[in-house]
């Protein structure tokens, strides 16, 4: 199946770059990486995409949408990574089509600030090239859940970006995505609680949001360094105790220790920490129940209770 990629990267060539460029639609053929020469029009990327979704005896177009929010640090190829981990994990669990929002980090560790930058500077792009277009594409025809897995400063990107749309005539409409999913969030924890101007938008347009946090996460940790270690991330400690009630914490720390860890070199460990619900199945059997909604967050099977009662992911 082709992949479908939204990007707001540089070209040089036929390469995508690290400074922020024009908004393209992407069709990418299986086995391929993203190319500039993808691009297609608005138009035909949507007529594309929506052949990817299921009929129902009336004719109209039902089934599951998740769009992906990387995080920093990621050139075009590593998103690409990530996207095909995504499907495959989910292939067999639950029927879905992935759209990669692809924002220009600039794939260097240590440009943490100027990724902070341009992440709040392409968010409107992802209000202005995905949310706007599937707004107009709701008809009587389409039955399709819009979902958000956001990595990383990937929820940070989401968060600007909800905030943004309700900044706008038409994106400021009454208009709610499924389920928004946090996974290793470096966004500060303290902001989710109700009436914080910060989330209000992001949790006004979700049906619920899950944060899937671990507290092994290094990269959040240097993170904190790099913020003077003001701001605890949301993906590191959990979501407050007094966060609203559409919110889900789920806590991985336990399936995360159980897990084989990758090679000597201590960077792999410390990346391993951050990135490794991509490869690790037993969080995707928890995502596809999490987005499937039919069970109430409560009792979702392989979910536990630690020793205060919080909700755990189990190994």
């Amino acid at each position: 199946m082709a992949k479908f990629f939204i990007t707001v990267r540089s070209v040089d060539g036929d390469e995508f770059g690290t400074s922020i460029g024009a908004i393209r639609y992407l069709v990418v053929p299986d086995g391929e990486a993203p190319k500039p020469s993808h691009r297609v029009g608005l138009r035909v990327w949507v007529s594309q995409m929506m052949t990817t979704f299921a009929r129902n005896a009336a004719g109209a177009a039902e089934g599951d949408l998740l769009f992906f929010v990387h995080g920093y640090n990621n050139g075009a190829n590593d998103v690409d990574l990530a996207h095909r981990e995504i499907v495959r994990g989910l292939s067999g669990k639950l029927p879905i089509t992935v759209v990669s929002f692809d924002w220009p980090s600039a794939k260097e560790p240590y440009a943490y600030l100027e990724d902070v930058d341009t992440a709040k500077k392409t968010a409107i792009d992802l209000v202005n090239a995905a949310v706007k277009p599937l707004l107009a594409a709701q008809t009587d025809t389409c039955r399709v859940a819009v979902h958000a897995l956001c990595h990383s400063m990937g929820a940070f990107v989401l968060r600007e970006a909800l905030d943004h749309a309700d900044d706008g005539l038409r994106t400021g409409s009454d208009w709610t995505l499924n389920q928004l999913v946090l996974i290793g969030g470096d966004v500060e924890a303290a902001d989710f609680v109700a009436g914080n101007k910060d989330t209000e938008s992001m949790l006004d347009h979700g049906y619920r949001l899950t944060n899937y946090f671990n507290r092994y996460d290094e990269v959040l940790q240097i993170s904190n360094a790099k913020r003077l270690g003001v701001a605890e991330r949301v993906g590191r400690v959990g979501l407050p105790s007094n966060a609203p009630a559409k919110t889900v914490n789920v806590d991985c720390s336990e399936l995360y220790a159980s897990l084989a860890k990758p090679g000597p070199n201590p960077g792999d460990l410390l990346g391993f920490s951050h990135s490794w619900y991509f490869t690790t199945p037993r969080f995707y059997d928890d995502l596809s129940q999490n987005l499937n909604g039919k069970d109430d967050r409560q009792v979702i099977a392989g979910r536990g209770r630690d020793a205060a009662g919080n909700l755990t992911l189990l190994a």
